[in-house]
């Protein structure tokens, strides 16, 4: 099928915002997968250090947890990437398929007022401009004739004017496409190198993980004490709720009464999908049981998280286990726990509203969330107290 002029036009058109788009977009990924990079370096530097501190009985092997956890994230920030390169390739092929045809059909016109300019010129040089006075001024002939030919003459001439200037222009867009051809071509050469990179980190991610779950589970003690610290992550955490029950912060005193006027309604800190939920599950990699006392929830770093429901903040510091925590205190002991975050943006004593930003996602390149609910030192499902999505 030919296209038209104005529908080349409109692909080239279309083109022209992606190709000015493409070098920022390389770039901002080229920066993150070498940001990738640098942690995973320094990651499987501190997995060697954790490791031989634990066959020298020098650490505790909760290190671990914490290095399989940031190593998780590592490898789904790294297939991420690779997925858009992946994206990235499947539309740069199909751009440059639309620009060769493009460039196809305006050679194809090209072509075509090139051989009507070949025939004017035979036409032009057989009849010679003696031929053309003649035949303008034949004696035979009246002026009516004459002027009717003159005229006829004249519409040639523009004729073949329109037809050079159309030549010309035909040129001028074949050589800008071929330009653009050339563009996307090493747009394409650069983004399947970066994929490559991509790879490549991706499957040293993935060997370093496969080296740290092999080391774990063939040291029966390692994988016990790695499994203790996960659960005593938990009774770390009811000791600080306790402690601040009896603390010199003043309780949430709104009216909310708890939050029992809000069960079934309350707002998702982060929109991100729920990875691990409440209670026991299996722990997909170590094999075991183990206990969740809240939401895992995915979150990019630098994603806002927000109140869950109106309050008073009374915890925002660190806490082994669980990064940067934010507590936020409902009234009448309810509290609602926010883990893993790279910064606040609210500090003790400071009142919060339901949906406020209070802190950002991200702890040590972490991917995701942990949300709690408790009522005093009980955890309590979030699954019952959440908007259901």
């Amino acid at each position: 099928m030919r296209l038209s002029t104005g529908t080349i036009a409109r692909v080239l058109s279309w083109l022209l915002p992606v190709l000015l788009m493409l070098p920022l977009c390389m770039a901002y990924a080229a920066d993150e997968l070498d940001a990738s990079r640098e942690r995973l370096d320094q990651l499987q530097k501190q997995i060697r250090t954790t490791l031989e501190g634990l066959r020298n009985k020098q650490s505790e092997s909760g290190a671990l947890s914490d290095d399989l956890e940031r190593l998780n994230a590592e490898v789904r920030r790294i297939e991420r990437l690779e997925r858009k390169s992946r994206k990235q390739l499947t539309e740069l092929t199909a751009q440059l398929k639309a620009k060769r045809r493009a460039l196809e059909e305006i050679d194809a016109m090209r072509d075509h007022t090139e051989q009507q300019i070949r025939g004017r010129l035979v036409v032009l040089y057989k009849t010679g401009e003696v031929g053309l006075i003649r035949a303008l001024l034949t004696e035979s002939e009246s002026p009516r004739d004459i002027a009717e030919k003159y005229a006829f003459l004249s519409r040639m001439v523009r004729h073949d004017r329109d037809l050079l200037n159309q030549y010309r222009v035909q040129m001028q867009d074949h050589r800008e496409a071929l330009e653009d051809l050339e563009i996307m071509k090493k747009k394409q050469s650069a983004v399947v190198l970066r994929r490559n990179r991509e790879q490549e980190t991706l499957q040293k991610a993935r060997r370093s993980k496969k080296v740290l779950l092999a080391e774990v589970k063939q040291d029966a003690a390692s994988l016990e004490k790695m499994l203790q610290e996960l659960r005593a992550k938990a009774a770390r955490l009811n000791e600080l709720v306790k402690k601040l029950e009896t603390g010199e912060v003043q309780p949430y005193t709104g009216n909310l009464a708890g939050l029992l006027a809000q069960k079934g309604r309350m707002l998702w800190p982060v929109p991100g999908k729920l990875r691990v939920g409440f209670g026991t599950s299996r722990h997909g990699e170590l094999g075991t049981l183990i206990e969740s006392h809240g939401f895992d929830i995915e979150a990019a770093a630098g994603t806002p998280v927000n109140a869950a429901a109106s309050g008073k903040v009374i915890f925002a510091n660190s806490l082994r286990g669980y990064g940067k925590l934010i507590i936020v205190d409902h009234g009448s002991k309810y509290y609602t726990l926010y883990a893993h975050m790279a910064r606040f943006t609210k500090q003790v004593g400071d009142p919060v509203a339901a949906a406020e930003v209070i802190a950002y996602s991200g702890y040590e390149g972490r991917d995701a969330v942990y949300f709690e609910i408790r009522q005093g030192g009980k955890p309590l499902n979030p699954g019952d107290w959440l908007k259901p999505r």
